[in-house]
Order: structure tokens, then C-alpha cells, then sequence
């Protein structure tokens, strides 16, 4: 593991609760602002549900085998079908349409991950960290997050590394912006005094690296001053809906005011009233379901079993 922080909590919650508690903010909840404030808003701060998907369901459950295939106690690596098997393991079903759609997917999985194990086993060796969780206090705001994996080179030098699954590399423009891991320098610095030479994003399905220098001083005060202006626009509740290619592939289509398509503003409102309703209507049945299971095993909403309310009543 990586040395005792030198501040933050290393835990907590990593988006801000409401905009009157103090502000956490994480990689996530910065790019989706950055993409949309509305979107951000109705997700952070509102805490719309976002709806599974096959794609969430399969990053995570490559990101739980890789967790696993570097969280052991000896240097040598388990053999691929225990691999293979971890992965059917920590396999998440949310999501998918159908078993037919949820097959394909957990075998691609398995042909994704055997390639990264057959390119990656020869030089397999334990990490410094893995999925290591930050806090570090910044100005007027907490940054938080979690790097999925530390290494300590051969040549005593530290690499950070974040999987990925896309498709297919983004446009290098795209991946010279991107905040995740100038964020993760600034986290290691600050937490571990750790100073990483290399930043790697590894896109597991085209089984490729992207790997770049870390950010000088003034890449960082570029970056600080990305975060800043995000966390002060939040405090200054601004938060427009911005239109853009990604609209289709939002979970909050139902209730976007530049989505819903009506004659007059009235008719807008109300659509997105109903809508609302309607999410608030699944989720209580779906706490009543939970609360009929918890009855059935003896236990209570509230931590404790039914038997030992009842035996406290008596």
C-alpha cells in the first residue's frame, strides 16, 4: 500500500451532497459538469437514479477481475482460468435487455481480459496500490477519487494507471484536456508525496496504452484552475443545460427541459412533473420489494431484526 496520507480522510463520498454542506468533488462529477451542469445537477445534487447500462455493468466487472488479479499476497500471477473465473464471480447482471445481450457482452469480457493477461503476464509484478481511495482539502472544496492502480517501476520511478473500456482510443486532443490523471498527479503528490513519471490510461479493449509525461507547473495551475472555476460555478448554482451529441445516451432525457419536446412552457413543466413522478413512484415500489425481502429474512429497515424489536417491545 501506499505511506499514511499526509492529509485528507482517504474516504467519504465523492460529489457534493447539496450545495449548502461542504463541496467534495471527484474527476466524475467535474467532467459532467463540464459536459453539462444540468446533467451534473440532476445526478449530484438531486440525486436522480441513473439507469443501468450494459456498458457500466461491464466496466466494472473487468475493473473487479484486475482488482483482484493484482490484490495477491505473492509476486507470481494466478493461472488465466482463475482469472477467468473471478470474472464470472464479480460479474454484474444490471442492465442488460436480455440474457441473449448479457452472453454476448460476459464473453467479450472474457476474450478482453485473456488478451490483457496473455500481453501482460510476463512482466506481471504486485503494484504499490490498487483502487486507493483520496481526500485532500482544496480551496473551498474537497477533491476525492479512487486510482485504480499505482506502480513502482523497476527503476524505483512510480506509473499511474486507469482502465478503461472504450472502444477504441479518444482523439489525442481529447485525452491531452482530460482532468482524470492530472487529478491523480496532484492526489499523489499532495496525499503520498509521490511525484509518478508516468500517466497511463490502458484501454483494455484494443488492449492499448496511452501514456504520457506528468503535468509541469504550469499544466497543474491549468488544472487547479479547471477545478476552481467548476467548484465556484457550482456554489453560484449555475447550472444550464448544454445540448450536445451525447443527449441521446443521457439518463435524464425525461426530465430535460431541452429534451422534452411541448407547445407551450406550461406543457413543459408538466411533462417534466410527470416524469419526475414516475421515478418517484418506481423507487418506492422498489423500496417496498426491499422492505418485503428484509421481512422475509427477519430483518428490519432500521439494522435491527424483527425478532429483537420485538423482544425490546416485550
Amino acid at each position: 500500500m501506499v505511506p499514511s496520507p499526509k492529509s485528507g480522510t482517504g474516504k467519504g463520498p465523492e460529489t457534493a451532497r447539496e450545495l449548502d454542506s461542504p463541496m467534495r468533488l471527484s474527476y466524475s462529477a467535474v467532467s459532467s459538469y463540464e459536459k453539462c451542469p444540468l446533467s451534473y445537477r440532476f445526478q449530484y445534487i438531486d440525486r436522480l437514479e441513473v439507469a443501468p447500462s450494459p456498458y457500466l455493468s461491464f466496466g466494472r466487472s473487468m475493473h473487479s477481475a484486475l482488482q483482484w488479479l493484482y490484490s495477491r499476497k505473492v509476486s507470481e500471477p494466478p493461472a488465466l482460468n482463475d482469472l477467468l473465473l473471478e470474472l464470472d464471480a464479480c460479474w454484474e447482471s444490471d442492465g442488460f435487455c436480455d440474457s441473449e445481450e448479457e452472453d454476448s457482452f460476459r464473453r467479450h469480457a472474457t476474450e478482453v481480459l485473456t488478451a490483457y493477461y496473455q500481453k501482460n503476464v510476463a512482466d506481471f509484478r504486485l503494484p504499490l496500490a490498487i483502487e486507493e481511495r483520496f481526500e485532500i482539502e482544496m480551496d473551498g472544496y474537497a477533491l476525492s477519487g479512487v486510482i485504480d492502480r499505482i506502480d513502482r517501476r523497476p527503476d524505483g520511478s512510480y506509473e499511474i494507471i486507469d482502465y478503461k473500456t472504450n472502444r477504441k482510443l479518444p482523439e489525442l486532443r481529447r485525452l491531452r484536456e482530460d482532468l482524470q490523471l492530472p487529478i491523480y498527479q496532484i492526489a499523489c503528490s499532495k496525499t503520498w508525496g509521490i511525484s509518478p513519471s508516468k500517466l497511463t490510461f490502458y484501454y483494455l479493449i484494443p488492449n492499448q496504452k496511452y501514456t504520457t509525461k506528468p503535468q509541469d507547473a504550469q499544466g497543474i495551475s491549468r488544472v487547479l484552475e479547471r477545478l476552481n472555476r467548476t467548484a465556484e460555478a457550482i456554489t453560484a448554482r449555475r447550472f444550464p443545460a448544454t445540448p450536445g451529441p451525447l443527449c441521446p445516451w443521457c439518463s435524464f432525457q425525461d426530465v430535460c427541459p431541452e429534451r422534452i419536446k411541448a407547445d407551450s412552457m406550461e406543457e413543459k413543466y408538466a411533462s417534466r412533473y410527470r416524469s419526475l413522478l414516475k421515478r418517484r413512484d418506481a423507487l418506492l415500489e422498489a423500496i417496498a420489494e426491499l422492505e418485503r425481502e428484509m421481512t422475509q429474512q427477519g430483518f428490519s429497515p432500521g439494522g435491527r431484526s424483527c425478532e429483537e424489536r420485538r423482544d425490546e417491545a416485550n
